[in-house]
């Protein structure tokens, strides 16, 4: 009699419902949870791009009018310093960003084969999964750039200029020609 009670509560489907219903919640949660965090990811992703261009505009149209002919590392210092404020005004550590994540590529450390890549560089973490569950704790490496290119300083365009009429980069008051060139 024992054997017929346990043959019939096992071919019993009471409770099969249930278990089936937490199976799909379980399922379609953590498949909400992905998409949801994807979206965020890429939501943050576009507000570092948008900061990453707005500071790489302000460090091309930055000339402070500092640098001497020959020397323009006053005023590419200070076009750093103003794009990496520019980037500040987001303010990104909402979303885990830090600050120092983005950097500029200067004008002064570039060659003919890397000319192109001056501009603002933004690399940053994000969490592929919100629990940790589906990926464990890898991050997601993404990285924003924004190479508009640099245009030179009113100083180096005055040095090419001079250098152009005289064959020496020192022009001093004794020239008498006005330094003004509309395509440097």
């Amino acid at each position: 009699m024992d054997k017929i009670n346990k043959n019939k509560n096992l071919k019993s489907e009471r409770g099969q419902s249930t278990v089936e219903f937490i199976l799909t919640f379980a399922f379609g949660v953590s498949l909400i949870l992905v998409i949801f965090n994807t979206a965020m990811n890429f939501a943050t992703g576009y507000l570092v791009h948008y900061a990453t261009f707005m500071a790489s505009r302000v460090y091309l149209t930055q000339d402070n009018f500092t640098g001497t002919i020959g020397s323009t590392s006053l005023a590419l210092a200070g076009a750093k310093e103003k794009a990496k404020t520019a980037f500040n005004i987001y303010n990104l550590n909402i979303f885990k960003i830090p600050n120092e994540s983005f950097n500029i590529n200067e004008a002064g450390n570039t060659d003919a084969n890397t000319y192109l890549t001056v501009g603002g560089v933004t690399t940053f973490e994000m969490p592929i999964d919100i629990l940790g569950k589906v990926a464990g704790s890898k991050k997601l490496e993404m990285t924003s750039e924004s190479f508009l290119g640099k245009e030179i300083t009113r100083a180096e365009c005055a040095t090419r200029t001079c250098y152009g009429i005289t064959q020496s980069e020192s022009c001093d008051d004794t020239y008498d020609i006005t330094l003004y060139d509309d395509g440097c």
